[in-house]
């Protein structure tokens, strides 16, 4: 179960909102969020509204599911196909790994 009333945080972007509970549903073992808004971010952390969202992810069978899982459901933008809406990662200190939601002002639902 998510740990915050992710669902009622007015300031996330409406299409990464739908993604993230989208995938607590169909995963819910994928439910710590490890980064939300960065002040001072230059991307999609430091938008408002917030246009992406961490969650923790050290499995990756798991991790690779859900970024196929998610990546066959949203397109991030339709002008840039090489660009995804989920990726699984190492963090940029390289200590752990995640699953990364974004979206763009053009995401489409597929």
């Amino acid at each position: 179960m998510l740990q915050i009333d992710y669902a009622n945080l007015e300031f996330i972007h409406p299409l990464v909102r739908e993604i993230v509970l989208a995938v607590h549903e169909e995963f819910p073992e994928a439910d710590t969020i490890t980064s939300l808004h960065r002040i001072g971010d230059g991307g999609v952390h430091g938008t408002l509204p917030l246009r992406a969202t961490d969650l923790r992810c050290w499995d990756d069978d798991l991790g690779g599911r859900i970024q196929s899982w998610v990546n066959v459901r949203w397109q991030y933008d339709p002008s840039r196909p090489h660009m995804t809406a989920c990726m699984y990662h190492k963090n940029r200190g390289g200590d752990g790994k995640h699953l990364h939601f974004q979206v763009h002002p053009r995401t489409v639902k597929l």
